[in-house]
């Protein structure tokens, strides 16, 4: 319950940051025009557009791990909120969460962009929902992991998109050329978010990507907890959780 109320206390926050609020509405758009005018000569919509669009909003959000600290950084409380009797881990993903919450909006929003466009909408179904459950885990669990290091950079945000488009890219998001799609595979198959991708794209799954989704997961989220006292640590010894 407590943990509840600090991830709505938290939520509220975050949609009074208007870039914040924003940046999912901007990204979302961007990309679901970028795919409707690619293909608006031909016409030859697949019905999964908006769902990469979806992806890319919701994503785009969960990197804003950095701006989320680095908002409670400027209002001079991320000191005070990692130095309490609530465990540091609880209250980084109280601090966190509401970046992946607040991402899920993208999807409804793109199916509405799609809907307005004229453009088909492909898989509304419940595995599409599995994989969007999949995916914001997904999103939690690294954001966490990220948020670690940007808790060491006062200009973290800055970073973002460093983040943001080459674990898209490795995951799945955007088709590859059949050249490269044996190199990149094994990268695939390292990332947390290609399974979900892969859900939501309806594409086949085999065992190796189920098991390398849960190994993954455990793994970072394992991590994470492990290395947040030490960090936390670090950044108040060299007094990193200032303002300046």
């Amino acid at each position: 319950m407590r943990f509840l109320k600090l991830i709505l206390f938290q939520l509220k926050l975050y949609v009074k940051n208007s870039y914040f609020v924003n940046l999912v509405l901007i990204e979302t758009t961007m990309m679901l025009l970028y795919e409707y005018l690619s293909k608006y000569i031909s016409q030859d919509y697949t019905g999964l557009e908006w769902l990469v669009a979806g992806i890319m909003g919701t994503w785009a959000s969960c990197t804003t791990s950095a701006g989320a600290l680095g908002y409670q950084r400027f209002q001079g409380t991320l000191m005070y909120l990692l130095n309490t009797a609530i465990p540091r881990e609880e209250v980084l993903l109280a601090t966190l969460s509401p970046a992946a919450l607040y991402g899920l909006v993208a999807f409804p929003l793109a199916g509405i962009e799609s809907l307005i466009l004229r453009m088909p909408l492909k898989y509304v179904d419940w595995q599409l929902l599995l994989g969007i459950i999949l995916f914001w885990l997904a999103s939690v669990v690294l954001s966490y992991f990220i948020s670690l290091f940007f808790l060491l950079i006062r200009n973290a945000m800055q970073y973002e998109q460093l983040v943001l488009l080459p674990i898209l890219l490795l995951s799945g998001m955007l088709a590859v050329p059949s050249s490269i799609e044996n190199v990149i595979r094994p990268f695939q198959l390292l990332s947390p978010l290609s399974l979900p991708i892969r859900t939501i794209y309806h594409q086949s799954i085999s065992t190796s990507w189920i098991c390398s989704y849960i190994l993954i997961i455990i793994f970072f989220f394992v991590l994470a907890i492990l290395l947040t006292n030490y960090v936390v640590q670090k950044a108040f010894k060299e007094g990193r959780l200032n303002i300046f």
